[in-house]
């Protein structure tokens, strides 16, 4: 649910501001050398919102190993999981909380939080020095096929039950809209300019929607096949 909401403010970020400053442009009725300069307004302030948020995004995570740093113990990490938002800043608590001691549930927890693959070798370092025998020697086979195909790509999505959520999520969130939308262009000729605008925002979210639905059946398709691969 967190990463639609994103996505939306993003969305409307690009949307809105656009026509905020154009229809205010158009309002009073400006001559073309005002148009100019509010296209670099616009520009302007697309750059200066985006950049705002990455740059939240990397305090956020930031203030997470600050506070990974102050948790005395693997109970106040796991607590301190629990509060964060992103999946990053959760992979990163798990890192830690294997660090301090290891267990076969916090390795798969590390395995359905991240997206890294620096995380992956971690993950399988964890599991072959606390195992033994002939499940040791199946781990490391396990951690050879992945890095025959992983080993020199950044990001990995290797949770075959979470990745099938977040396809659900994203085509549930995909047809829910596509309603609203299709209503919208029947009554498309009747409607006032502010309800085309909602129109063409419906539709921008749609495709993103669609788009990440698409990248999110690939990713569980491919932990599907790989599930016991790796």
């Amino acid at each position: 649910m967190r990463s639609i909401v994103k996505l939306l403010a993003y969305i409307l970020v690009a949307i809105l501001i656009p026509s905020l400053v154009m229809g205010l442009v158009t309002f009073l009725k400006a001559s073309e050398l005002v148009v100019i300069i509010s296209q670099f307004i616009i520009m302007l302030l697309l750059v200066i919102s985006f950049t705002k948020s990455f740059e939240f995004m990397r305090t956020y995570e930031l203030r997470t190993n600050q506070l990974i740093k102050q948790a005395r113990s693997i109970e106040e990490l796991r607590r301190l999981r629990e509060k964060r938002l992103t999946y990053k800043s959760k992979a990163m608590v798990t890192r830690e909380i294997l660090n301090r001691g290891f267990s076969k549930e916090e390795a798969n927890n590390l395995r359905k939080y991240t997206d890294s693959v620096n995380d992956m070798k971690h993950y399988f370092s964890a599991l072959i020095s606390c195992s033994s025998g002939k499940e040791r020697e199946e781990i490391k086979i396990r951690r050879d096929n992945f890095n025959k195909k992983y080993a020199n790509r950044h990001r990995i999505y290797p949770d075959f039950k979470e990745n099938l959520k977040t396809s659900i999520k994203w085509l549930v969130a995909f047809f829910l809209l596509l309603g609203p939308v299709s209503i919208g262009k029947k009554s498309l000729s009747m409607t006032p300019s502010f309800l085309y605008l909602l129109y063409l925002l419906g539709l921008a979210m749609l495709l993103a929607f669609m788009i990440n639905a698409i990248i999110w059946l690939i990713r569980t398709t491919t932990s599907f096949w790989d599930r016991k691969y790796i």
